[in-house]
């Protein structure tokens, strides 16, 4: 099956409806790279907003890497689409 663009807009626009806490996670990280615990400490939610960063890195919007014992957080291609929609359509 081909996958247009217009597809892909409708599933980002899909998941911030049914996940808008992502979109605060989404644009809280922005064009930056964070450690895990400095990027909980920005949204100040350490339980619940791990388990949102891990639901977004499943999503394929954030990509995670480990580096000597931290693990780093950033936007992927589609993380950083969503985050430009959000803002296109003021949420």
């Amino acid at each position: 099956m081909v996958v247009t663009k217009t597809m892909r807009d409708a599933n980002l626009i899909k998941i911030m409806i049914e996940e808008r806490a992502l979109i605060k996670l989404i644009k809280s990280i922005g064009e930056k790279e964070y450690s895990t615990r400095d990027l909980l400490k920005k949204l100040g939610a350490y339980g619940y907003g791990h388990k949102l960063l891990l639901k977004a890195a499943d999503k394929g919007l954030v990509e995670r890497s480990t580096v000597k014992n931290r693990t780093y957080n950033k936007l992927t291609k589609e993380g950083k689409k969503m985050m430009k929609l959000a803002s296109e359509i003021g949420v």
